[in-house]
């Protein structure tokens, strides 16, 4: 054990790698996928990592928040790096969700002990994926290669599928059926919007989908149209989902608290362990499931899965999170572990190696960089 282990130098890596073909969803298309690691180095030698926000300006102007002090003052820090009350209002949001996946990672490599079992209790070592696929290609006919894809991922062994939509309602609706034929009943099947709608247009919309007994419908307009949400809400029968771009005050303000959603689906790159870890309390006392994103590389891959594995059951449904299928030069190239979906059981083996259990290949880091900084 290092208790007395002090950071010394904290570096943002930011990352970027061209795709092969683009692809798209409600709001834009892309061509280009990107990422942040935040690696936090210690006088001891350990190295932390996580993928997501380190602090920014905030940090950078006041070092002495992270340099100098101990991982173990993980939580401290996270609060620390908000920005100062002002006026009347509150201490601001939280700002450094990777750094602080990188100091609960260099904690458990102290305690040579996986993240899982310092959040407390390991309720699961195996976590269910669902599938994020079937965005927008440039495809003749969008719902038949909508279709065919999703038979490819049922084919691998994926049960839960994902799908976008926001591209018109009767064109939602012709993609949604045609999904919903070529995987058959007992697939799961979940939509995203990508906020395409108004609350108006999505009530009547999820009015004509809720015959294709979805999962859930995720962002179906703007994440901070609260009473769009309640409106829904109150006349949909179909789950609401939402919350990858709040911070973990919103989501557990917004979302969690008042039951606005049925699921809620804050991002690691955005709450960070520590948030994650209240905003899991808190879903767990409201009946709120939790269910998070995940667009990022196998860091933030095996952040959640250790994040999921201190999860209960509520309502009967398992721990579940966001798998993305989709292209990725970065995704797999900056971990050296393969972190793999278990067609046998349709679950992801949470990893047991100290901290995050995951080691990263520098070579990549250094491959894919566009930007260095040193703090």
């Amino acid at each position: 054990m290092r208790a007395d282990m002090k950071i010394t130098r904290v570096r943002v890596h930011h990352l970027a790698a061209p795709m092969r073909r683009r692809f798209g969803w409600s709001l834009n298309w892309t061509s280009l996928r990107t990422a942040t690691l935040v690696e936090v180095n210690t006088d001891c030698g350990l190295t932390g990592w996580g993928d997501g926000g380190f602090g920014g300006e905030r940090l950078r102007r006041n070092p002495e928040l992270v340099i100098g002090r101990s991982p173990f003052e993980v939580e401290a820090i996270y609060d620390d790096l908000r920005p100062p009350a002002e006026a009347q209002h509150d201490r601001g949001e939280p700002a450094g969700a990777g750094l602080d996946v990188a100091l609960w990672d260099l904690v458990g490599k102290a305690l040579d002990m996986p993240v899982s079992k310092l959040l407390g209790r390991r309720f699961h070592s195996r976590i269910t994926p669902y599938c994020t696929c079937m965005y927008r290609q440039d495809w003749p006919d969008l719902a038949e290669g909508l279709a065919e894809e999703a038979r490819s991922w049922v084919a691998k062994g994926f049960r839960i599928l994902k799908m976008k939509i926001g591209y018109g309602p009767d064109l939602d609706v012709a993609v949604v059926r045609a999904v919903r034929r070529a995987v058959g009943a007992d697939i799961g099947l979940a939509i995203d919007a990508n906020c395409a709608y108004d609350a108006a247009t999505a009530l009547a919309l999820g009015r004509r989908l809720e015959e294709f007994n979805l999962l859930w419908w995720e962002e179906p307009v703007w994440a901070d149209d609260l009473a769009g949400y309640d409106r829904l809400r109150r006349f949909l029968r179909m789950p609401l989902a939402g919350g990858e771009t709040f911070s973990a005050d919103a989501v557990a303000r917004c979302y969690v608290a008042p039951a606005r959603v049925r699921i809620a689906q804050p991002d690691l790159d955005t709450v960070g362990l520590t948030g994650g870890r209240r905003i899991a309390q808190l879903c767990a006392l409201n009946g709120v499931r939790l269910v998070p994103h995940n667009w990022g590389t196998h860091v933030r891959t095996a952040g959640e899965l250790h994040w999921m594995a201190g999860f209960p059951e509520v309502a009967g449904w398992p721990p579940m999170f966001e798998f993305d299928q989709t292209e990725n030069p970065l995704r797999e190239s900056v971990v050296r572990q393969r972190i793999e979906f278990d067609p046998a059981d349709g679950r992801i083996p949470v990893p047991t190696g100290p901290g995050l259990g995951i080691d990263i290949v520098r070579e990549a880091v250094d491959e894919f960089r566009t930007e260095l900084i040193t703090i």
